[in-house]
């Protein structure tokens, strides 16, 4: 028998997880394009870069606004980039599936230990349920990766304090549900509901043994010479170490890895020098998103040796 109510509250907490990415989307187009130049973020209005005209609030909705002016500007007929629209949907389709996923599926796709048992619907759980941090904590991760992949796929150089500011957020998450960046860890497996008596100092542990890891991979693709700006993949791969722990900043480097040198190879194979190589950040970021939507057929890694 269908509860409505359930089915309801996930269609209005999907489609709001939606309208709230494609809002993080529109501003990450203006992290992306102003951070590395060193322009002001918060304090300037969004304006066309050829008349220099502010764009109105009601051309400046996500999405809407870019068909609503048939991806030009209002005064000078400028062509906007259609990129914009476009990273606006992509954050926005990536909020809306992490929550479902992660909150309304009960973490289908993570490891098996933190399926747990699932006495109703996820609105009877909601928000006490451990996933729900998780699927926040996920999305801060999964936006601050695009940024960096965004910004090194335009050949700037993404600045240090983006991590920094990374770091800042996991520890608040850290400190609020310790569990959330452990997810792969033996120590965090949940029983039921009952989340684990992990502490502030275990997570601490955990993220320190991650960034590590994250950063001897970081290394590596800096002697290695990746296409674009190393330092980003650098950052990224510290960030994945941090937020998630040392076996999926692995996982993530030898896959991102991977595909880029799949790419350079078949690039040389065919002879096609016009093709422009991806940057590791980009494969970095995909890498992540695969590891997520697959993580329950990963094999089990035992490190609570190196956490005692």
């Amino acid at each position: 028998m269908i509860d409505y109510l359930t089915f309801l509250a996930t269609v209005v907490f999907v489609f709001y997880a939606f309208i709230c990415g494609a809002c993080f989307g529109s501003f990450l187009n203006v992290v992306v394009w102003r951070l590395p130049r060193k322009m002001p973020i918060l304090l300037a209005r969004s304006h066309c870069p050829r008349c220099k005209n502010d764009i109105l609030a009601s051309d400046n909705i996500p999405i809407w606004g870019w068909l609503r002016l048939k991806g030009r500007c209002r005064n000078c007929q400028e062509r906007i980039s259609i990129k914009y629209p476009l990273v606006e949907f992509a954050v926005a389709i990536l909020f809306a599936i992490l929550f479902l996923l992660i909150v309304v599926m009960h973490g289908v796709t993570l490891p098996q230990g933190w399926l747990g048992k699932h006495y109703g619907g996820w609105l009877s759980e909601f928000p006490r349920c451990p996933l729900f941090a998780f699927s926040l904590h996920q999305m801060v991760l999964g936006y601050i990766l695009l940024a960096i992949a965004l910004i090194d796929e335009d050949r700037m150089k993404s600045p240090w304090r983006i991590l920094i500011f990374g770091c800042l957020l996991h520890v608040a998450f850290a400190y609020w549900k310790p569990v959330v960046g452990q997810i792969d860890s033996p120590l965090a497996q949940i029983n039921g509901l009952n989340i684990p008596s992990l502490t502030f100092f275990d997570a601490m542990k955990y993220s320190l043994l991650g960034g590590v890891t994250g950063a001897i991979f970081g290394g590596l693709s800096r002697l290695c010479k990746v296409p674009h700006q190393s330092g980003n993949a650098l950052q990224q791969q510290i960030l994945l170490g941090i937020f998630l722990g040392p076996i999926v900043a692995t996982w993530a480097s030898v896959i991102a890895a991977s595909s880029l040198a799949a790419q350079i190879v078949s690039n040389r194979f065919l002879k096609n020098r016009s093709t422009q190589v991806t940057g590791l950040p980009l494969q970095i970021f995909c890498a992540w998103l695969l590891i997520l939507l697959t993580w329950r057929w990963w094999p089990m890694i035992d490190t609570s040796a190196f956490l005692t």
